[in-house]
């Protein structure tokens, strides 16, 4: 064995690649009595690959070099056994380019806070920031493995042979090699356009900011009928309380959950949603509530492989009563903080229990009644440049609208039928100019504010039940809190 082969140089190589291997493919277990591989695409290949490593140290350090192996078999596996179930894993593909593609995988990994290619650039020139002595492992381990391939005494057994004897390797494991690996023939900055190619390409939430969250994929979904933010009316406490939430979270101050409960049809969700997508650095994402039991753990590790985004979780309509809280307590609102990335928002037609919603911020709509129903009116006229509306007005108003949809169209006193109603109002000129002239009359048509306390306890019954309406009607209706 001359210089080149020396013991010294092969036990520098092993050791490298090693190394390499572990700050690149592992992490410790949870019991911290083993090292576990990382990977989603490649995770046999690199095991395959760890115990090649491993029986070759064994074989060329320990035991001496076995010439030998590739023609007989010993009573345990070895480096043949390991060469012959690389090569089965690389399939069609070279063993070079199932490498490659596991050490971009890993990188991707290890690099997703800096994906960025001006980033990216930068930080590669510099050992000591991660891109930079990630890459270099990533470049070490290759030109590590490539050399102990080339000593490997059973590929250099096989290569002698040339076919005359019978071996143990198959065909394609006696030609496994590195010769195209992009790892040998990149530079470190070659390397980091490539990578930062690659992280645009598998950038999931690149393409848009709305994604449903169905079997444990991400579809993304086009939202069509969300009002912006400035095109809600009234409710300005709720305005104030989403706006403030979303942007604190934006800025990086906290990611609490937000829990909003009221009764339905008051804007809950169209609010939440506009709010969320008011800020350009949000993705929103929507999954059914089944995601907030068992698969909440798996949703949110998902997303926090994805840190260059910010991410809000938005579970509407979710029944408060039926949940099992178990989960969201673990890894929301308990001692596991998610990551920083990461929101939640529940929304609901109930009230959540006392020890869930003391773990975020809680906000409960206030019920639609006659005068919140006048604001929404006022706001609306002042959005679009009136200075000045009178109270009479806005009575009038108010009045044709609880004729309308309260009683004759569509029995319903909400925000929302509210907002289809004033569509109609400002579409129709004549009723316009006849509410005008209503409002500056002797008599003012105010509206009825037991047709609003009819319709609060209607869906109150509905929601809490005969049992339950007493209560809530006295602690609710009379304003007691």
């Amino acid at each position: 064995m001359n210089a080149k082969n020396s013991p010294a140089e092969i036990a520098g190589n092993l050791d490298q690649a090693r190394a390499s291997f572990n700050v690149l493919f592992e992490k410790m277990s949870p019991d911290g009595v083993s090292r576990e591989i990382v990977s989603l695409r490649n995770h046999a290949f690199l095991e395959t690959l760890r115990v090649f490593l491993g029986k070759l140290y064994g074989e060329l350090l320990l035991s001496g070099a076995k010439d030998s192996l590739e023609t007989t078999c010993s009573s345990e596996p070895d480096s043949v056994d390991a060469l012959n179930s690389l090569a089965l894993l690389s399939g069609a593909k070279t063993f070079g380019s199932v490498l490659d593609d596991a050490l971009f995988e890993a990188l991707l990994r290890l690099n997703a806070t800096t994906p960025l290619r001006p980033e990216l650039l930068r930080a590669v020139e510099k050992p000591e920031t991660l891109s930079g002595s990630t890459l270099r492992h990533a470049v070490r381990f290759a030109k590590a493995l490539d050399f102990l391939l080339g000593h490997c005494p059973a590929l250099q057994s096989y290569a002698k042979s040339s076919g005359r004897e019978l071996s143990r390797l198959t065909p394609s494991a006696g030609a496994l090699n590195l010769k195209y690996s992009v790892f040998l023939r990149l530079t470190l900055k070659g390397l980091a356009l490539e990578l930062a190619s690659r992280f645009e390409k598998s950038d999931l939430f690149a393409g848009a900011r709305t994604f449903r969250y169905m079997h444990g994929e991400f579809v993304p979904v086009t939202l069509r009928s969300i009002r912006k933010v400035e095109d809600f009316f009234g409710y300005n406490e709720a305005k104030r309380v989403l706006e403030d939430h979303f942007s604190s979270f934006v800025a990086g101050r906290h990611n609490l959950p937000l829990l909003i409960s009221g009764l339905p049809g008051l804007g809950k969700t169209q609010m939440t949603i506009a709010y969320a997508l008011s800020h350009p650095e949000v993705i929103l994402i929507l999954p059914g509530p089944d995601a907030l039991q068992e698969r909440l753990e798996e949703l949110i590790e998902k997303l926090a492989n994805a840190p260059s985004h910010k991410f809000v979780i938005f579970f509407d309509d979710i029944d408060t009563r039926s949940i099992n809280w178990y989960f969201f307590c673990t890894h929301i609102g308990g001692s596991f903080s998610p990551p920083s990335n990461v929101m939640t928002v529940i929304a609901s037609n109930y009230k959540f229990p006392p020890n869930i919603s003391s773990r975020g911020r809680s906000f409960t709509f206030p019920f639609f009644d006659e005068i919140r129903c006048q604001e929404m009116i006022e706001d609306l006229f002042l959005a679009r440049g009136m200075k000045h509306v009178s109270p009479e007005l806005l009575s009038v108003i108010a009045a044709d609208y609880v004729e309308s949809f309260g009683q004759k169209l569509f029995d319903e006193l909400s925000p929302r039928t509210l907002a289809r109603y004033l569509e109609l109002y400002l579409a129709d000129r004549e009723k316009r100019r006849r509410l005008l002239e209503f409002s500056r009359g002797e008599m003012i048509t105010k509206p009825d504010p037991q047709a609003f306390y009819a319709m609060n306890l209607k869906l109150l019954r509905a929601l809490y039940g005969e049992e339950a309406i007493d209560e809530i009607r006295e602690k609710e209706l009379s304003g007691e809190k």
